[in-house]
């Protein structure tokens, strides 16, 4: 099965065909991808034998394969998924990472530091952020209540829940929202792809995973625009914002901060060497 699955999908132009094949088959059977090959000549019963098959189909179709097997891994830590959130990327571990360096040195003082998580989806940066800063007290929030529901399950299998609030609120429609306390970092993932670039997504993306979560159904830098505005009447005043954008939106995002009057901007790469990540800190600190 191994071989036959690695065939047909590299055959039909999907990249990592074994490993795809292999973390299906290590999903029905319910066991470590290591085993695959400690007990190579085991057969498949027919039950084995038709969940993966359906698996199988599944991928076929371009269905994500997290989607299927119901998770992936982010900072080292599982995440639950499902269509109701986007599935966590390489790329955001550089706004995590950025995070995390900014509360060892300028918030390193701070005996709690205060993180709004906008957009929180699927909690991956919320929970990651809980687990790697001590001090943090974090508020995720999303729009979508489905969201919240997964960002909570994952909060809870990672044992970060008591240090993290979630909310379903969406920021953009209720900006005048009156937080209890300031925050000391806002981190986003925001929807950055344009609506023309929407329908140039590999399947795997436009078909399958929440299209709001994706795109502002205009140029893209729809959320920077708000943020950049309004984020400074929510942070304290040694406060620092930092939002993830596309491979190609780095010039673009930074001259929308520049032009809100932001002037401490940071940019910094992801591990393919693209700028990923804006840091806009408050001024004079």
């Amino acid at each position: 099965m191994l071989q036959w699955g690695t065939t047909y999908l590299a055959d039909r132009g999907f990249d990592e065909s074994r490993l795809t094949t292999e973390l299906l088959l290590a999903h029905i059977l319910q066991c470590k991808r290591i085993d695959l090959y400690t007990k190579f000549d085991k057969p498949l019963n027919e039950a084995e034998l038709a969940s993966f098959k359906t698996a199988f189909k599944r991928r076929l179709e371009h269905e994500p394969l997290q989607y299927i097997v119901g998770e992936t891994e982010f900072m080292g830590l599982k995440f639950f998924v499902d269509p109701r959130v986007l599935i966590p990327r390489p790329e955001t571990e550089t706004l995590v990472e950025a995070a995390v360096e900014i509360c060892s040195n300028r918030l390193a003082h701070q005996q709690q530091v205060r993180v709004l998580d906008i957009g929180t989806g699927s909690g991956c940066v919320a929970v990651s952020l809980a687990k790697m800063i001590p001090a943090a007290k974090v508020l995720a929030i999303d729009k979508s209540a489905d969201a919240v529901e997964v960002a909570k399950r994952n909060a809870e299998e990672n044992h970060t829940v008591d240090r993290i609030e979630f909310t379903h609120l969406d920021i953009v429609q209720i900006p005048q929202k009156n937080f209890s306390e300031k925050f000391h970092l806002i981190v986003s993932n925001p929807p950055y792809i344009s609506n023309r670039e929407f329908s140039e997504l590999p399947p795997e993306i436009r078909d399958y995973e929440p299209r709001f979560a994706l795109t502002d159904e205009g140029d893209g830098l729809g959320f920077y625009r708000f943020c950049s505005s309004v984020a400074k009447s929510f942070l304290e005043p040694n406060g620092v914002v930092l939002v993830e954008h596309a491979f190609n939106q780095a010039d673009e995002v930074e001259r929308v901060f520049r032009s809100a009057g932001w002037k401490q901007i940071e940019k910094r790469k992801d591990y393919s060497g693209n700028f990923r990540c804006l840091i806009a800190a408050m001024e004079g600190e």
